[in-house]
């Protein structure tokens, strides 16, 4: 009886191991978008859109931490404007994602710089790691925009989802606290653990898995899900700071930005968009996120 209740155990504990590295590979490599799956998504769900065409894009590289190229794409203002906003798209999405905001700032005199965050569009493959690693990509694009359009130039940083965890978390960087003149949280997360388990629930795995399955990332990829957490970096921000949230959003709760708006310091502003599920609050309700952008940044 004792050999078969070892023999059992053991075979559970492989299968608890198994599990774990397998859950760990699926949590950090979903599909990514290919770069047209990306653009026509916006351009068939999103009407404001539709008057901005790839050719008004302008597209160049920037030197990542290890010396990889970051692919960055500009949209111009219509007219000759000092004023840039940096955006941050969401997990498996690519810079084209984040077209949805672009009509807003563009109709504010913006210049608009999107960017692949890293394993994401034409970067080279990663496992994500939840806003540990991300922001060393935002923040080389947020520094090659003073060198490369001038020292005086006003720049605020929009993310969305995982792109809103990535500008929270680049809070605790020295040159974004200086320089940056507001920031835009868009249904990000303030700490991944509770997210990762919701999304367990909805697969019918045990939500408890997400510890193993950490142990294992931390394993394979030097990533631990328990480190990510971005609302530690908003604690004694003084950049202005829009949270904004879909009500009804499954993935990503409005608690989260919630959180975020109780943490952060200064100027700060909440909206939750009635009908948005996740990342969709620019797509339910454009003009209300348009008056809610506009009147956040004359207040700056």
């Amino acid at each position: 009886m004792i050999k078969v209740f070892f023999i059992i155990l053991v075979l559970l504990l492989i299968v608890l191991l198994v599990g774990s590295f397998i859950s760990a590979y699926i949590i950090t490599h979903g599909r990514r978008q290919t770069m047209d799956e990306s653009w026509q998504w916006e351009y068939d769900n999103v009407p404001g859109t539709r008057r901005f065409t790839k050719d008004m894009l302008t597209d160049y590289a920037v030197k990542g931490p290890h010396n990889e190229d970051i692919y960055v794409s500009l949209l111009p203002a219509k007219e000759e404007s000092k004023k840039y906003v940096i955006l941050a798209h969401g997990y498996t999405d690519t810079r084209y994602g984040m077209m949805k905001y672009v009509p807003h700032y563009y109709d504010l005199g913006f210049n608009c710089i999107m960017f692949d965050e890293r394993g994401h569009g034409m970067s080279k493959p990663e496992p994500c790691s939840y806003s540990l690693r991300e922001p060393d990509y935002l923040i080389a694009v947020f520094k090659d925009a003073f060198k490369r359009f001038g020292e005086d130039i006003f720049v605020g940083l929009h993310g969305e989802s995982l792109g809103g965890a990535t500008v929270l978390t680049s809070l605790a960087n020295e040159t974004i606290k200086k320089r940056t003149a507001f920031v835009v949280d868009d249904c990000g997360f303030v700490e991944i653990i509770p997210v990762i388990k919701g999304l367990m629930k909805t697969m019918h795995v045990p939500a408890f898995m997400v510890y193993p399955a950490s142990i294992a990332a931390t394993v394979m990829y030097g990533i631990s899900f328990f480190k990510a957490r971005p609302i530690k970096h908003v604690k004694g921000n003084k950049i202005p700071l829009l949270c904004i949230h879909g009500a009804d959003d499954k993935v990503i709760s409005p608690d989260n930005s919630k959180r975020a708006y109780e943490t952060t310091e200064g100027v700060k502003e909440l909206h939750l968009i009635k009908g948005a599920d996740h990342a969709l609050s620019a797509v339910v309700a454009p003009e209300e996120y348009g008056r809610i952008l506009r009147d956040f940044l004359s207040k700056i």
